[in-house]
């Protein structure tokens, strides 16, 4: 339980500092703020997931420059797959009925 509430506190924080910053850096305080907020956020808890998913001693897959790749606790990078980029081409705009 400890730990949820850590990983609570250090989100709230993340996202006082990003609404602080995006406030400051905005025009419209009000919107920067939010964004500010919802992007600190989004940074810390993605931060705490990477820290904790490396505790696990598990490999981790990542994808970099269009490949998966699998990285072992010791570091290592593997080739998993290249991935194929989408051809699909989608209209600029949408009619709707």
């Amino acid at each position: 339980m400890k730990s949820s509430k850590s990983s609570m506190d250090s989100l709230i924080a993340g996202g006082l500092i990003g609404a602080a910053l995006g406030a400051f850096l905005s025009s419209d305080k009000e919107e920067g703020a939010v964004i500010g907020a919802i992007l600190g956020a989004a940074i810390t808890a993605t931060t705490n997931a990477s820290i904790e998913a490396k505790k696990t001693q598990l490999p981790q897959m990542i994808e970099e420059h269009g490949a998966l790749y699998e990285i072992d606790v010791n570091g290592e990078k593997r080739l998993v797959k290249n991935l194929n980029k989408t051809t699909r081409f989608l209209p600029d705009q949408f009619q709707l009925i």
